[in-house]
């Protein structure tokens, strides 16, 4: 898939779980961390990821081995998640998963609602 046909599914996915949150009451303006997920089947794909997020301050990654063989990378933002700012970021997101090879699997955080 093109980068440009990424960004545009990874838009819709990101609009329609910040409406499921906007249906539980979630305060969009609130920051909390935000978890941005990249799977990697290898192991320095994971790491050059990482260092290279950690290097430009672009959040606070980690590499987590799954049982089946799957480098996980999260990175976490402190942010609020409203619609701009959130689908900018994530669409930042897929084109690093681009970049380095690995595949973005997406965002979540805790609904703030109090």
């Amino acid at each position: 898939m093109n980068i440009a046909d990424s960004l545009r599914e990874n838009a819709l996915a990101d609009s329609d779980l910040l409406g499921k949150n906007d249906a539980r009451g979630d305060v969009f303006a609130k920051p909390r961390d935000v978890d941005f997920a990249f799977k990697a089947n290898d192991k320095e794909r994971a790491e050059s990821l990482c260092e290279y997020i950690k290097g430009m301050n672009f959040g606070n990654p980690s590499i987590t081995l799954g049982d089946d063989g799957v480098y996980w990378i999260i990175n976490v933002i402190h942010m609020p998640i409203t619609q701009p700012l959130l689908c900018s970021v994530s669409g930042f997101m897929v084109c690093l998963g681009k970049l380095y090879q690995v595949e973005y699997d997406g965002w979540g955080s805790i609904i703030q609602n109090t």
